[in-house]
């Protein structure tokens, strides 16, 4: 839980998030994408915003190129930027936070809450006592298209040459606690600061130490602009509901305010800490272990204790396996025997969820569409848990009729030391996870085996000693999960369920417990030990039937839908397109009698199976195509002019030639073709975000080209007004899907001579 609010009659040198939330109504009205107008509108708030508190704001106005997979992500972006000047400074601090939107939402968390953050955390710093080093707010632009007002920051403003540390916001929902889910490698002094600094701590090395597991994988957050240029930082972000996140439930009415505070709480107190340290001291060689133990009480290390610990653990493994051999309690063959047991079931039973939550998005139309999580999710959740856990209790009921108990146990903990020892190893941020449980429950089993108890007490001592197990798993769980959440949603694969893995190793230090209940014999039962499995069973049956009776859409959780306008230029025929799965009525209204279900394809979607069916044809221009110079020998450079007759905001292009693109610019910015091959060079493709009026220029340098084919497509916002058939507005239990707003669309194709 984020914190309580605090009022906004409180002090000025305090951060309230009531005092925040005129300024989140004012830019949180609509959808405010880059190059819409009210983006625009956004950023003539923030500028008198920041010119009412008595600074110099300035705006940084540039193209950047975002490198991606297949193409480049290209923007003219406007950064709000405003630097306070310290007494006596180190270095920069800066707070970054987006003002660009999701087209598909009016951006209240993501990232309205940021931006009132920073505005909010200005006005109490301006009333307190000043700092010692220098304040950059960056209120960056085209984060939601590919972080480009970061990367036009740390790449071209002079200002970004002094930045010492960065701190970024972001969220993913409307609600909870924010938790500060990334930091900046060789974090140990900053990790030891920071502990020192906020008062409501909520963070894990498990968040760096995943996404360090996945090579070339962005966090997608502006922080990364940052630390991969050297510059330490701190990211934070807030997941809860994440259905809201990028959709029409992203506003005002839905945000937590507790969030705002919980961010607020963490920018204050940051900014007044490390702005009066000296910034230069704050590298140090290697990182820190981190994890809370209670909401505000947090454990750090560093990681040069991570290895010490494993061996420890793994000393006093052997040491228990010892004294269960001299207790005649345990065997070599029952405990490798209980290994490959709990391996077996682990995996066999996180697989069984994965394969259970595919079949139930396989079967409830309710989970086939695009939206990240869904609105019944925390129940699923706990009835997957439930389930996991019956299912490993059925298991180790029937197990327990052919093995003896502590062998199964021993077993169980075995895997738990070579997880301890890889993870220690490999990916020392999350071994915590595995050597501090582990280090308890050893702690107890040495204590039966050398008093030989075999009482109710040992049972009792081995929940207590799962207690650490469920406060350190329990957070990681529902964060990652959050996360399987976001992929699950965009790749459009049963991901949510990984996050069984992490119920399936607490089930291993449950094992006891389970030989308890499978001990239970009722007189008046005929196979007593499949009372307490069968129970759970039933439980986990009721709250899966529960969530899927509750899976279906309303006024208050509306079902997301895309629809778009196409005109295909050259052909002169126009459709409508949809890459729903499904065709609900008020796409049928539009679409007519005559969709049908094929593979639709636009520039900035994927490939999909989806809906098309014809639509009237609106005389709506194309892209223009003007030619700048004419070629010039064999190694000829192409100048063009690319612009929007209707004034469309996004432009993707898709050119090939026969030849070889040697070198290539938009908008006189450099495109970084090193790392293509020959054959790669023959083909350039890129989307421009925030195209201007007057058009952006693409130069291209060609050998050995005789033409050059370009498939152009632009997009304006919504539907067009198409006369005798007037389009009904999507009715309340309906929005667009996140990400995927109502396009025009004019779609070209031309050949340049060259």
């Amino acid at each position: 839980m984020p914190p309580n609010v605090i009022p906004a009659t409180a002090p000025l040198t305090e951060f309230s998030a009531d005092r925040a939330m005129p300024d989140l109504k004012a830019i949180s009205q609509a959808p405010h994408p880059i190059g819409s107008a009210a983006h625009t509108a956004v950023r003539e708030y923030l500028m008198a915003q920041l010119k009412a508190m008595g600074l110099q704001p300035e705006i940084q106005t540039t193209t950047v190129v975002q490198p991606g997979d297949g193409g480049f992500c290209v923007g003219r972006v406007n950064n709000v930027l405003v630097r306070i000047s310290g007494k006596a400074s180190t270095g920069a601090i800066v707070l970054d936070g987006h003002y660009d939107a999701a087209d598909t939402g009016p951006g209240a968390s993501d990232c309205g809450s940021c931006v009132v953050t920073g505005l909010e955390t200005l006005r109490a710093i301006r009333a307190g006592t000043p700092l010692h080093n220098d304040l950059i707010f960056v209120f960056a632009d085209g984060e939601e298209v590919g972080m480009l007002g970061a990367r036009a920051f740390v790449t071209e403003h002079p200002w970004a040459k002094d930045v010492k540390l960065a701190i970024n916001f972001e969220a993913s929902g409307s609600r909870g606690a924010a938790v500060m889910y990334i930091t900046s490698r060789n974090n140990q002094r900053l990790i030891s600061e920071f502990v020192k600094a906020v008062p409501y701590p909520r963070m894990t090395s498990f968040s760096p130490a995943f996404w360090g597991l996945l090579p070339g994988a962005q966090i997608g957050c502006d922080l990364e602009e940052y630390t991969a240029r050297g510059i330490g930082g701190f990211g934070f972000y807030y997941g809860g509901d994440t259905p809201a996140y990028h959709t029409l439930r992203d506003n005002v009415t839905e945000i937590d305010r507790r969030s705002i505070q919980h961010n607020g709480s963490y920018s204050l107190s940051l900014l007044k800490h490390f702005g009066n340290l000296d910034l230069k001291t704050l590298t140090t060689t290697q990182n820190a272990v981190y994890f809370n133990i209670l909401p505000n009480v947090v454990v750090h290390y560093p990681e040069a204790q991570v290895l010490p610990l494993a061996m420890v653990t793994s000393i006093l493994f052997v040491a228990v396996i010892w004294f269960g051999f001299r207790a005649r309690r345990l065997t070599l063959k029952g405990i490798s025997l209980g290994a490959i047991a709990f391996l077996l079931s682990a995996i066999g039973v996180t697989i069984l969820a994965i394969l259970g939550w595919w079949l139930m998005r396989s079967l409830n139309p309710s989970l086939q569409v695009f939206l990240i999580g869904n609105y019944q999710a925390n129940l699923y959740h706990l009835s997957f848990v439930v389930l996991t856990v019956a299912t490993m209790m059925a298991i180790y009921t029937w197990l327990y009729r052919r093995f003896q108990m502590d062998n199964l146990a021993m077993g169980a903990l075995f895997i738990w030391l070579l997880s301890t020892i890889a993870s220690s190893v490999w990916l020392p941020g999350a071994s915590y996870l595995f050597a501090i449980p582990l280090l308890c429950n050893l702690l107890v089993w040495s204590w039966i085996f050398l008093t030989r108890n075999q009482s109710w007490i040992g049972i009792l001592l081995l929940s207590v000693a799962i207690v650490p197990g469920i406060v350190l798993l329990l957070p990681v769980q529902i964060y990652f999960g959050s996360w399987m959440a976001r992929f699950e949603g965009l790749m459009n694969a049963p991901l949510s369920t990984l996050q069984m893995f992490f119920t399936v190793l607490l089930c291993g230090l449950l094992i006891p417990q389970f030989g308890l209940f499978a001990s239970f014999s009722p007189v008046t039962s005929r196979s007593p030990r499949w009372i307490v499995p069968g129970s759970t069973l039933l439980i986990g049956i009721i709250l899966l039937s529960i969530a899927t009776f509750n899976s279906g859409f309303s006024a208050a959780h509306p079902r997301p839908n895309t629809m778009s306008y196409l005109l295909d230029a050259n052909r002169g025929q126009a459709s409508w397109v949809s890459s729903d799965r499904h065709l609900d009525p008020w796409k049928a209204q539009i679409m007519g009698a005559n969709a049908r279900q094929q593979q639709v394809e636009f520039g900035l979607s994927p490939v999909s199976t989806g809906f098309s069916a014809p639509a009237p044809l609106m005389n709506l221009p194309a892209l223009e195509v003007q030619r700048l110079e004419p070629p010039t020998s064999s190694k000829s450079t192409l100048r063009l002019r690319l612009k929007s007759p209707r004034q469309a905001s996004i432009a993707y292009i898709d050119l090939t030639t026969q030849g070889t693109i040697a070198r290539a610019e938009i908008d006189r910015k450099p495109l970084d073709l090193t790392s293509l091959n020959p054959k790669q060079r023959q083909a350039l493709k890129f989307i421009f975000f925030g195209l201007p009026p007057a058009g952006i220029e693409l130069n291209l340098e060609l050998t050995n080209s005789q033409s050059v084919q370009m498939k152009l497509e632009d997009y304006t916002w919504g539907l067009p007004a198409i006369a005798g058939s007037a389009i009904a507005p999507r009715p309340a239990d309906l929005m667009p899907a996140p990400g995927h707003p109502d396009y025009t669309i004019v779609r070209k194709q031309v050949t340049i001579l060259n």
